[in-house]
């Protein structure tokens, strides 16, 4: 009797201690996205752990409207380039929270939150800045839309991806890196330079996003608990 009111005590404290925690995942197809990576975009986006889906994902030769097939009307993406500048490898991207079209123009985050940003998973660096062409931008980061372009990001352009096919000819290698003006002080996502960078795009990939579905974990003081029901359990045994 004493045994099944012990038991049940326990179970009763087990549940009652158990927190919930938000358990992110990568999407297993995922080439450019890693626990790091993921960790900091979540970062800088502010809405907690979240789940990751490669939407799209092209090297050398893949094409401008296979990426725009696959992203043309999605919003919430963040979009990551595998550069090569000077001799050394980057992550960088944008994030993009309007939607991307085919359609020749400007798309602003003129919404009055400034939401479009772009980073450098590399150095761990993330750029949100008005852009002082109104024309272009509205006074916020904006993504230009083109059938022939992959991701681009602010007047100038602050991050472009090139045109046509990813490596096809140097298309992929002209990139108007700016953030901003160069009277501002500040320099490009690559290596912080005011220069206009111009560099090789290995690779692109596209990712969707959700927040995280919260699932139990079990706590210290819950964990201590079924240790103690197993010691009571023994003891019991012994004195019957």
């Amino acid at each position: 009797m004493n045994f099944k009111f012990l038991k049940a005590a326990t179970v009763g404290l087990v549940l009652s201690v158990t927190g919930f925690v938000n358990a992110g995942v990568i999407d297993s197809s995922s080439v450019l996205l890693d626990e790091a990576g993921a960790s900091q975009l979540e970062n800088w986006l502010g809405q907690g752990d979240l789940n990751w889906d490669s939407v799209w994902y092209g090297a050398t030769g893949a094409t401008s409207s296979s990426w725009h097939s696959a992203v043309d009307g999605v919003s919430n993406t963040v979009s990551i380039y595998d550069i090569t500048y000077a001799g050394q490898n980057y992550l960088i991207g944008g994030y993009n929270a309007n939607v991307w079209s085919s359609t020749s123009g400007w798309t602003s985050d003129s919404d009055g939150i400034w939401e479009n940003f772009i980073f450098n998973l590399t150095t761990n660096t993330k750029a949100q800045t008005a852009d002082p062409h109104a024309n272009w931008a509205v006074g916020y980061l904006a993504t230009y839309n083109h059938n022939n372009y992959f991701a681009a990001f602010g007047g100038g352009f602050d991050l472009w991806g090139g045109t046509g096919q990813i490596g096809n000819g140097g298309y992929a290698h002209y990139v108007g890196s700016y953030v901003g003006e160069q009277s501002t002080g500040l320099g490009n996502i690559v290596d912080g330079q005011q220069t206009l960078t111009q560099y090789t795009v290995n690779s692109l990939e596209t990712f969707t996003f959700n927040e995280a579905t919260s699932v139990p974990e079990p706590t210290t003081l819950a964990i201590f608990a079924l240790g103690m029901i197993g010691l009571a359990s023994r003891r019991f045994k012994k004195q019957s």
